[in-house]
Order: C-alpha cells, then structure tokens, then sequence
C-alpha cells in the first residue's frame, strides 16, 4: 500500500501524514466505528500516493539515465514482500484452529492467490467487498495489493519504451487519456454494479494514474521550499476537506469507485501538490504521531485485517467496540514491531543483496503458494474435525428450486416461476408465495403440505428482492430495476393465472433497520419513483407506501394476503457454532445445548430488531387488510430464540434450513387449511 522513497525524491514528512489520513479510516471503518462508514476511500489515497512516489522516482532515473528494471523490482521486492510473508505465517496457526473447513478452503485460495497478486480475482468471484462474510476474511485487504503490483508489472515497462520513442509530453498526454479511460470504465461499472468495477486493475488504475501525472507535473515544475502562498493553503485546505467528507459522508451505499472516489483521490492528489510543511495542512500532516503512524502505515494495512477476522471468528458474537477498538492497538503494535524489525531490516542492502531477496522471495512465494494448494485440495482440510454429516449438510443450500432454475442464468432478469407442492392437481387452486430469499428457504415447508392438502404452489423470489410494487433495491445484488420488474412480473402472473391466494415472505427488517449490531444501515435501502433518497428513514417511508400499495393491488384482484413475519434473525453463524462444537469432543450434549443456548439472540433483541416491521403488518391487520403469520414459537422458548438444538436450523445468520422449516411445517399446513394462527 506505500511505495519506497529513493534518493531522487527528496523525502517529504506531509505525504507520511496523508498516509495516516489513509490507513488510520481504513483500520477504523473494518473496526466497526459508524463515524468512519466511508474510510474504505482510505484505499484510494494510498493509490494516488503510490502512484506519485513511485512514478517521481522513476523519472528521475529515467532523466539521469540510470533506470533499471531489475532493481526497481528488488526495490518492491524489499519494501512488499518481507512484512508480507510474515503477516501470512502469522495467519497459519489462527487460521488451522479457528476456520471451519469451508471458511479454511477459502482461506487456502486467497492464500494461494497472495504471493502470485491475483487476489483480487478471487475476492472478485467470491463476494462482495461490502458483504457481512467480507469481514471474515482474514486476507482480503491484499485485493490491493494485487491491484498495485500488477499496475507496475506493465507501468515501468511502458515508460521505458515510451521514454526512447516519444517526448515527454506525449508520454503525459497518453497517461491521461489512459486516466480518463479508466476513469469512465469505473463508472460505468458502478453503474452496472459490478464487482468487477471494485477489485480489479481496469478500473482502479486511474487512480495510480493520477499519481503518475502528478510526478510528471512536478518533472517539469519542480516543488520548491519556499514559504506557501494563498494557493498552496487553499489547495492543500480543500484536498483535506475532501478527504474528510469522503470518509465521514460516504457509506457502503455509495456507488464506487467511479464519479464518487474523485473525492478522495482529488483530495489526494490536491494535498500532494499544494501541502507543504509550511502551509497550515502541511504542518497538521507533519505532526510527530502523523508521521510516525505514516511510516509504519503499509505494515498495519497488513496487519489490521487478520487480526479483526480472527477476533470475529473467535468471538462467535459480534465482537464489541471496546474490543475492536483493543484489536485497533494491537494492530498498531504489531505494526510498529514488523517496520522496526523486517521492514527496516530487508531495506539494508549490507544485510541482503538482490540475489538474497530474489531468492528469498521465490522460495516463500512457492511455500506460501503449496500451503494454499493443499488447503484448497483437501477442502480446508476437512478431517480436522469432521461433523456429523446431518450437520455437515445443513448449510447447503436449498435445491427444491433446481430444476426450475436450470437455465437460470444468475443475473435476476431471468429468474421464472416454479410450481411444488400437489404438481399434479388443478392449477386453478393455486396459492402463490413470493418474496425474497426467505421464501425460498422455507418453501419446503409449503413444498410438504401441498402435497399432503393437494395443493399447488407457485413460487417466485430473489434474495435481496422483496415483494413489494413499485420499488427497488439499493444494494449489490442485481441491476438497478430488477426488483421492481420482478414483483411486476409476480402481480401480473397472479392477476393472468386467476389466483386467490396470495403469502409474502421476506427478510422484511433487511430492508428497514441496521441490523443487530450496527447503528445505520448498510446498502438494502429501498427506493420508489418518488424517493430516491438513501436513508433508514426513507427506506422505512417507501416501505410503508409500497406495502400498503401492493396489498391494495392484490385485494383489488380479489386475492387475500397473508404476511409470514421474519423468522428470528441471529447474531453467531451457525456454521462456526456447530464446528466449534464438533471440534470439542469432550464436551458433554448438555453443557453443548447450553452453549448453543448461550449464543441464541435473546427475545427482546429479535422483538426489538422486528418492532418497526411487525408494527406496520399489524396496522395492516387491524383494518382487515392482510393476516399476519409468526412463527416465532417454533424458535423462541425460555428467553431466547434459539439457533438450534444438536442440529443446527439455520444455514446461515438468518435463513432457516431443512431442519428448521420442519419446525414450521405444522404452522405452514395450518396456514394453508385456511386456520390462522
């Protein structure tokens, strides 16, 4: 994430400081600390400022005729890969005790892809950088390193055939077309919301670029020491202004990184060419805990992440402020011992020439590289501590949809109706359950009674979709509109096939509240024709209209609605609860269930999260609109809802499994006879 200095470019203790503008909101936003929602953008700044130094010093060589290729990949070699070996055998043992197999193979991947750079593929096909499982991944911050080292696999390449062929201003005019390339290819990716617009090099190296176009700037303008005018205060003031309000006013939500993150890499860039450590920004940026938080920067951008996955796997329950706030000391710590001892101590050149670097680096690369690969073989090495299979399976995903999405193709446009239940009985009788996600996850349960009853069940549903006229989905999950052409797809459907009976099932709080542990919401804001606005209280607002919306629609067919409440939502995952438990065989059944018990959300937590939802349905109901179904007695006894018993009935945080949808079975055939609950 930093780049080494060299004796062309004259060291300067402002840009120290702007990288602790960088690294301390990036440590703080992983940590959990709401007034940092935007410290992601710290990333951003570390680009720009990569990208400068780096260039500045290849250009110097470049004028003095000294550039070599060779030893500007000894100089990365010496600066990223020592501190980076010794983060990624610190990892191993934490690694091999705490990750479940699943989590251990993924582990194994991202392991394998560190030492080749290609991280960010990986992370690229996984998930989402926002996703709550991101914050499990011990090694998901190299996603930019990888984004850094292949830039300056083919960078310093270019300008050395650029240098012999064309003169120097079309070499600057040819990185700024390449910039502004890129820079379109961002948005248009954020557009689409594409991951691929977040991870990968396409899309992120017109930030290094704006780096790189600084340092030419200054190969024909020279900085000079001078006391700073009037420009130089106001330009350095508005780089920090931006940089602030990108991390205080950004949030998961934001599209990024196209238009957006010119914030911080304007703020970057300004900063870079107007601080000085005599203009008011300067001597901020130059204050003794910046500079020193500075130069240990890279090796806490290495740090941080592992041990804040870790204390998340370890803890089960979301780990605390207080405690996230320890593991932010600790990474500082951890920091300050690895520049003081490998970063400094690989640097020395009397201690280890370019051959011993080389070489060094090509054995760990392939050792790191071989662990991964058995890793990922022997799928997180399974037989540490294998489950009982029953277990084992309950984190899967549902398949009772599987033949009706055989051609599916993903993308949520394609997504059809698929009949269960009595398939075989008169189409006419049909009762349709739409939603999102949930709804499928306890469609078994409707699966099981249809047949028993000799009812059909049309279903239809898409995570993070839900059922709602007129609405849309601010999130990562598909392209903007698909929500809304979804459940325009269900009402028609209904309204064509003659239907008169109609069950809503969704995550409803996904789209209302933070969450458990969190105290704004992360990016599931619901948006309308008439609100656009991306806040709790908005979303609440076009939750309200859309559902009273959709249920006149639906009654103006002569369909009857039914509304299933949200099945308790937990706080521990399962899957770490069940393998922490089978990995302690000498635990008694008992003291087992207590501790299954002990992680269980308590019923005030799970009543408080589905207050503002419940409120609404209940409205609803009171004025003889909709019924409204919870099933909260399969799961809530003696204060707590519990996450299982010695089967786990969820698979995940919040979706129930087959063991749990045979909790609700009962409750699910009486809803179908037509009894209320």
């Amino acid at each position: 994430m930093s780049a080494p200095q060299h004796n062309t470019l004259a060291y300067r203790p402002e840009i120290d400081g702007l990288r602790t503008l960088a690294v301390m909101p990036v440590i703080l936003f992983h940590a959990g600390i709401e007034l940092f929602s935007g410290g992601f953008v710290g990333v951003d700044i570390f680009f720009v400022i990569s990208g400068y130094l780096i260039t500045s010093i290849i250009l110097g060589e470049l004028m003095a005729g000294t550039f070599s290729l060779l030893r500007f990949y000894e100089r990365r070699a010496r600066r990223i890969l020592p501190p980076l070996f010794v983060v990624l055998t610190a990892t191993l043992p934490f690694a091999w005790w705490w990750l479940e197999p699943e989590a251990l193979q993924a582990f194994a991947k991202s392991l394998m892809a560190v030492p080749l750079f290609s991280s960010n593929f990986v992370f690229w096909r996984e998930s989402g950088y926002f996703d709550t499982a991101a914050e499990l991944k011990p090694l998901l911050h190299t996603w930019t390193l990888a984004v850094e080292e292949q830039y300056y696999l083919f960078f310093p390449v270019f300008l050395l055939l650029a240098w012999k062929l064309f003169a120097r201003r079309w070499i600057f005019a040819m990185l700024l077309a390449a910039t502004l390339v890129s820079l379109v290819v961002a948005e248009r990716g954020v557009l689409r919301e594409s991951p691929a617009s977040f991870y990968l090099l396409h899309s992120r190296a017109w930030e290094l670029l704006v780096g790189s176009l600084i340092a030419f700037y200054f190969s024909w303008r020279p900085r000079t020491h001078q006391r700073a005018g009037m420009l130089g205060e106001l330009g350095a003031l508005l780089g920090l202004g931006l940089i602030v309000y990108a991390i205080c006013a950004f949030s998961q939500a934001t599209p990024f990184p196209g238009l957006n993150a010119l914030l911080p890499t304007l703020g970057a860039a300004l900063i870079i060419v107007f601080a000085s450590p005599q203009t008011w920004v300067g001597k901020l940026l130059c204050l003794r805990p910046m500079v020193g938080i500075g130069l240990i920067s890279y090796s806490a951008y290495l740090w941080h992440q592992p041990v804040f996955a870790f204390a998340r796997h370890i803890s089960l329950l979301p780990p605390s402020l207080m405690t996230m706030l320890g593991m932010t000391v600790l990474s500082l710590v951890l920091a300050w011992l690895s520049w003081r001892f490998v970063e400094r101590r690989f640097r020395d050149r009397q201690a280890f020439s370019q051959a011993q670097i080389f070489r060094l680096g090509a054995f760990a690369s392939l050792l790191f590289v071989a662990v991964g690969m058995a890793g990922t073989l022997t799928q997180g090495f399974a037989e540490r501590y294998p489950p009982d299979p029953t277990n084992l399976n309950a984190f899967d995903n549902p398949d009772i949809r599987a033949t009706c999405d055989k051609d599916y193709d993903g993308n949520g446009w394609g997504i059809d109706f698929c009949r269960v239940g009595d398939v075989d009985g008169n189409p006419g009788n049909d009762i349709a359950v739409f939603g999102d996600s949930h709804s499928e996850a306890i469609l078994p349960a409707f699966d099981v009674a249809g047949k028993q009853l000799g009812m059909g069940i049309v279903h239809i549903g898409l995570g993070g979709c839900p059922p709602l006229l007129g609405v849309d989905v601010v999130s990562h999950n598909y392209d903007p509109g698909v929500c809304e052409s979804l459940a325009s797809r269900e009402f028609e459907y209904v309204k064509s096939h003659g239907i008169k009976r109609l069950i809503l099932v969704a995550r409803w709080t996904q789209y209302t509240e933070p969450g458990y542990d969190r105290e704004t919401m992360n990016d599931n804001f619901l948006i309308s024709q008439d609100s656009h606005a991306l806040s709790q209280q908005a979303s609440r607002a076009v939750f309200e209209a859309s559902m009273a919306r959709t249920v006149e629609a639906y009654r103006a067919l002569g369909v009857s609605v039914d509304v299933i409440a949200q099945v308790p939502q937990q706080r521990a995952d399962p899957k770490s609860l069940y393998y922490r438990l089978a990995q302690d065989q000498d635990e008694s059944e008992d003291d087992k269930l207590q501790a299954i018990s002990a992680v269980s959300v308590p019923i005030e937590r799970h009543a408080e999260l589905q207050r503002y939802t419940r409120h609404v349905f209940e409205e609803e109901q009171d004025q003889g609109l909709i019924t409204l179904v919870s099933l909260d007695a399969a799961f809530c006894k003696n204060q707590r809802c519990l996450i299982g018993d010695a089967a786990s009935w969820y698979r995940d945080y919040n979706h129930i499994n087959a063991k749990g949808t045979e909790l609700v079975a009962e409750s699910v055939a009486q809803l179908l006879e037509g009894n209320r609950l």
